[in-house]
C-alpha cells in the first residue's frame, strides 16, 4: 500500500515568502528543491544541519512540518 503524501510548508528566509508542498515517499531535497523552481540549503526547523541534495525528506519530516530554505551563499573567487 502507497504512503500519503506528507503537506510541509517551506519558508525562504529572508523573504518571508511560504511554500506549501506535498512530498511522496522518497522525494529528495533535489527533487523538492527542483519541484518548486528553487536553489538553497533546506533545514528542518529545529535542526541546524542542513539535509543533503540526496537526503530523503520524507523520512525526516512530519505531516504539517516546517521547513526553512537558506538562499545559497556566493562563493568568492579570487
Amino acid at each position: 500500500m502507497p504512503k500519503e503524501p506528507k503537506a510541509v510548508s517551506i519558508v525562504v528566509v529572508g523573504s518571508g515568502k511560504i511554500l506549501d508542498v506535498d512530498l511522496n515517499s522518497g522525494a529528495t531535497t533535489r527533487d523538492t528543491l527542483e519541484k518548486l523552481n528553487l536553489t538553497g540549503e533546506l533545514l528542518v526547523v529545529g535542526d541546524p544541519t542542513p539535509l543533503g541534495p540526496n537526503d530523503d525528506v520524507y523520512k525526516r519530516v512530519e505531516d504539517g512540518d516546517k521547513l526553512n530554505l537558506k538562499p545559497s551563499t556566493p562563493v568568492a573567487v579570487g
